[in-house]
């Protein structure tokens, strides 16, 4: 009797025990099964949207910089600047010997040029003519992003830190902390410079100073954005809208196959392939 009731203890205590495995195993493995059918019910969901060119223009140029609320764009081939529609064209050439490393016209009557190499801000009005040229001792730019018609945004790399600087009065203040993740891309509107981490995650900061975190973005080869909701990215060779206020994501079937690059502003989304600039109207 005592060795039937031990026997009896030990095979309860093994019982408690595959109890206890079992339970841990499928404590286990129920997330990964959630996160599985997660990923299977977005992937089903995900709609491919077929978008129709509504303009095209000749563009032999090298790069394809930007385009702004006209639906101007703006090339370059080495130093010389282009400004070019179906109907008109500007060219300015850059006497300062540095490689160019970027256009923004998000604000036509300003177009800031930035010269990483040589840390310099041009300013050209709306004949691609010079207006000021901004250097300073005082920080070494990594980025600069239009903020208004007076001021842009620009990024430190000596304190990794934000800051606006003031055309009319030539001075600046920074506005954040010390960045902890590498900054990998920006825009900006009148208001508020948006940025995106290492880490995918999407923030802006207002002149003020006041930062904050909007979410994470899909992984990208490259993007654009205007700041409204819907961003636009590729990844392999697909471009996708990314609704970043909604977590939806769209595939964009587009004509082009070997795409250069793009941009993305108040709902026109034109497409730079070799030697064309194709325009497409997205409705959301």
């Amino acid at each position: 009797m005592v060795l039937i009731l031990i026997n009896y203890q030990l095979d309860n205590e093994k019982m408690k025990k595959l109890h206890f495995k079992l339970v841990f195993l499928f404590s286990s493995i129920i997330p990964m099964f959630k996160y599985f059918f997660l990923l299977v019910s977005c992937l089903l969901s995900a709609q491919t949207i077929t978008v129709t060119p509504i303009a095209s223009i000749q563009a032999p140029y090298e790069v394809f910089w930007s385009m702004d609320a006209l639906n101007f764009f703006y090339c370059s081939n080495q130093n010389d600047i282009h400004k070019i529609s179906q109907e008109k064209k500007w060219v300015y050439t850059s006497n300062l010997g540095g490689k160019l490393t970027d256009i923004d016209a998000f604000n036509g009557l300003n177009i800031f040029l930035f010269y990483k190499n040589t840390n310099t801000v041009v300013v050209l009005d709306t004949q691609l003519n010079p207006i000021q040229t901004v250097t300073s001792n005082d920080w070494l730019l990594d980025w600069i992003k239009p903020a208004s018609q007076s001021e842009f945004w620009f990024f430190d790399s000596l304190t990794q830190k934000i800051g606006l600087y003031n055309l009319n009065k030539k001075a600046f203040r920074f506005l954040s902390n010390a960045m902890q993740q590498k900054i990998k891309y920006t825009c900006s509107d009148y208001n508020k410079l948006y940025w995106i981490n290492e880490e995918n995650e999407l923030n802006s900061i207002d002149k003020f100073g006041s930062i904050k975190y909007l979410g994470k973005v899909p992984f990208f080869d490259q993007i654009s954005f205007d700041g409204s909701a819907n961003l636009i990215y590729s990844r392999e060779g697909v471009l996708y809208s990314f609704n970043w206020k909604e977590s939806k994501i769209e595939a964009l079937s587009v004509q082009e196959k070997r795409i250069k690059n793009f941009c993305f502003k108040e709902g026109i989304l034109a497409i730079f392939t070799e030697n064309q600039i194709t325009n497409y109207q997205l409705k959301f």
